[in-house]
């Protein structure tokens, strides 16, 4: 019985390191999009600049009577100018698209306010600055404690939140133990980064599989994406034991 303890411990050790890596990748896809839009941003402003270097160049154009009534220097500049402008208008016909689509983010914005807007008036609402260390008495108070755990970066306490058992408890201080502790602050600064894109999280459903086995739906509120929890008690304590991915079939 102590050895099956002992290995249900490790697994959800596995698991819930599994759960960590998932959440740091997502978090470096939400960082790359980030900066996709930041140079999409710069590519707009370049292309008004250049909007405005075409109506200059045009007015320019539009001024002059003809060749015949410029000096050999002015012709030469005329030109030049007009060799600009076709690259100058297909830079105005992007500019066109970009604006579109910066009114179709806009609009994607303003409903993702009105999301976060209904989140924080949810009655099960956790602002993720107020999160706190709720223990494992209940599934809730142990996902909201592997929460603030991951706020805060403290592996120990995450990794903690899905063991349960004297003899899963041992090995994971040893596990710890053999890690210096630059290793840990690293993992630990990368899961709490994992949670910038939310400002909150609520639950959104909880399905009773068993007594002792219940699955958390979660919102990441600010994210706009909502993760399963497999939670799991063993005694007196609920743990988490896995975090589904999307379409992956439940326990």
């Amino acid at each position: 019985m102590m050895t099956t303890r002992l290995t249900l411990g490790l697994v959800g050790v596995v698991a819930v390191s599994g759960i960590a890596a998932s959440l740091v990748i997502e978090h470096s896809e939400h960082v790359t999009l980030r900066e996709k839009a930041e140079a999409f941003r710069q590519r707009n402003e370049q292309i008004a600049r250049l909007s405005a270097e075409n109506e200059r160049l045009s007015n320019t154009v539009a001024r002059a009577q003809g060749p015949q009534s410029l000096a050999p220097n002015q012709l030469r500049e005329l030109l030049r100018l007009r060799g600009q402008i076709g690259p100058l208008r297909r830079a105005a016909q992007e500019q066109a698209q970009l604006q579109a689509a910066n009114a179709q983010l806009r609009a994607t914005l303003a409903a993702s306010e009105r999301q976060l807007a209904e989140a924080r008036a949810a009655p099960n609402f956790w602002a993720k600055d107020q999160l706190a260390f709720a223990g494992y008495a209940e599934p809730e108070a142990a996902l909201e404690t592997a929460l603030w755990a991951m706020k805060n970066g403290d592996m120990k306490t995450y990794l903690a939140a899905s063991v349960s058992g004297p003899e899963a408890s041992a090995h994971l201080e040893s596990e710890l133990g053999e890690k210096a502790e630059a290793e840990l602050a690293a993992e630990g600064k990368g899961l709490a980064e994992s949670l910038d894109p939310s400002i909150g999280f609520h639950i959104l459903d909880k399905k009773v599989k068993s007594a002792d086995q219940v699955i958390l739906n979660l919102s990441f509120d600010g994210e706009g994406k909502a993760r399963k929890f497999v939670m799991q008690r063993t005694g007196n304590e609920w743990k988490v034991t896995a975090m589904l991915s999307p379409g992956e079939a439940e326990p």
